[in-house]
């Protein structure tokens, strides 16, 4: 079994399982356009059948279809596989009853849970293959992996390689399905956990550590990388220097937390460096390496706009904010009164108009990519917020099409589960979303969701609109009473 096969086969057991109320009835959609975003290709007309979990047929008018079906019209509607967000935080911090419905009702049937405790992680997903709770699939890792010391609560802290190597144990045997690395793992460390990674068959994804390059980590087989870790660093021509002094500034940190620089600090003094030094040349090298070793970038393009657009307006949008769980509109107004981002608000911005650059080299090369939004950091909406990253990624140059496959079939490829998930084909989970528009003419029209399928599940208009009533109601209902 390969790293990726292992990493599927946890949230894979979701396919099979019918919903709490027993034997589904067959889904029919009729006269739909399907859009197949391996060949960028639309076949009209069609009629899709799903029985179960499956879909079973695909075809033209014609097709028979199970007697008491249920039959959906698709006329004058297109319809795609199951959006993933490939980088999400959804069950964490008791949120999971607002976002996990709120995800389906924006047509997210599967997602990569990046941080969250095992324990809880496989109760939601329990409660969902159970049919208690309305959600997507998913993947997680668990607890973060980083360096001492830690950057917040509830990670695990390695400072050595044994530790390394007894933290990816420790995870495999809770029920981790891959491992994410942080920021101050130092390169020894690192370097442990990616060596019992590919012992244990676990994948390792994440940031890339401030202690190694982007180079170095796609080398020792990590699988994903974050946010532009890494890679925005290799794009300098200082790249040596800048890992150089980050390995001090890290044993200076280990030493005396108090004493060494700030975090954010080192952070800026980085961006100054990489603004005054980037090379594309050097980047489309870097890109095309780390490509052809199996590094997908999750450029989080949605979370990048929104940490150097702290306080700004224009990305505010209040329609959305009714969503919001008090514990992420507490989180969101601490981050916006933090002098340390505020304070340095254009240079933030100057360094995001550079990572923009670097993702329109991303899709002029054909980089392999993710889409993933980092919700709910601020003003990254949860589950609305992909659709963001997609228009984003369409902005930053990729096509409609390659915008698509990046929350369609390269989650897919990504998971080396191409004949379960990312098309609509016979044998495929039946994760379907019905547009009211071609999403390859305009990416916007991933929004204008008219039908979810989720796990063979049916919701209409109706019952999506009832899942974001819900969602917003429990978004603002006060915190229960402690006994």
């Amino acid at each position: 079994m390969s790293l990726s096969k292992h990493l599927f086969a946890g949230s894979l057991a979701l396919v099979a399982m019918a919903s709490a109320a027993g034997a589904q009835t067959p889904i029919v959609i009729r006269g739909a356009s399907v859009i197949d975003p391996i060949r960028g290709t639309v076949a009209p007309n069609r009629t899709i059948v799903v029985e179960g979990t499956r879909i079973v047929r695909v075809g033209g008018p014609a097709t028979p279809v199970p007697a008491g079906a249920t039959i959906v019209d698709g006329t004058g509607q297109w319809a795609i596989p199951g959006l993933w967000d490939m980088h999400g935080h959804v069950v964490v911090w008791g949120m999971e009853e607002v976002l996990m419905p709120l995800n389906i009702a924006n047509g997210i049937t599967g997602f990569r849970e990046m941080w969250g405790v095992t324990t809880e992680l496989k109760r939601v997903r329990e409660a969902v293959r159970a049919g208690t709770m309305v959600g997507p699939r998913f993947v997680f890792a668990g607890n973060i992996v980083d360096g001492w010391p830690p950057t917040r609560p509830g990670e695990v802290v390695v400072r050595t390689p044994e530790e390394g190597r007894h933290a990816v144990d420790s995870l495999v045997e809770a029920g981790a399905e891959f491992i994410k690395v942080y920021s101050l793992l130092d390169s020894a460390s690192f370097t442990a956990i990616a060596e019992r990674g590919r012992e244990r068959g676990i994948p390792i994804a994440g940031h890339v550590p401030m202690s190694v390059s982007a180079s170095y980590a796609a080398a020792q087989g990590q699988h994903s990388t974050e946010h532009l870790e890494g890679v925005m660093v290799g794009c300098s021509r200082e790249e040596s220097a800048i890992v150089a002094r980050r390995q001090g500034w890290l044993r200076d940190r280990q030493r005396d937390s108090a004493a060494a620089s700030p975090l954010m600090g080192e952070i800026r003094n980085v961006q100054s460096t990489i603004l005054a030094s980037f090379d594309v040349q050097r980047c489309d090298r870097l890109l095309r390496s780390l490509a052809a070793r199996g590094m997908y970038q999750v450029p989080t393009m949605a979370v990048l706009r929104g940490i150097s657009h702290l306080g700004d307006p224009a990305v505010v949008v209040a329609a959305r904010t009714r969503y919001l769980p008090p514990a992420v509109r507490d989180m969101w107004d601490m981050i916006g009164r933090d002098t340390t981002f505020t304070r340095d608000s254009s240079s933030f911005r100057v360094y995001n108009r550079l990572e923009q650059r670097v993702v329109g080299r991303i899709a002029a090369l054909g980089v392999p990519v993710l889409a993933g939004t980092d919700s709910p950091n601020p003003n990254t909406y949860p589950a609305f917020g992909l659709h963001d990253e997609l228009e984003l990624l369409v902005g930053a140059g990729f096509s409609p099409l390659n915008a698509l496959r990046a929350a369609t079939i390269n989650p897919a490829r990504y998971f080396a589960a191409t004949d379960t998930m990312g098309t609509i084909a016979i044998g495929k989970v039946a994760d379907i979303v019905l547009l009211g528009g071609n999403p390859l003419r305009n990416i916007r029209n991933t929004r204008a969701i008219r039908t979810v399928i989720a796990n063979g599940r049916l919701f209409d208009r109706a019952a999506l609109d009832g899942l974001l009533e819900a969602a917003a109601a429990k978004a603002s209902a006060p915190p229960p009473t402690p006994h």
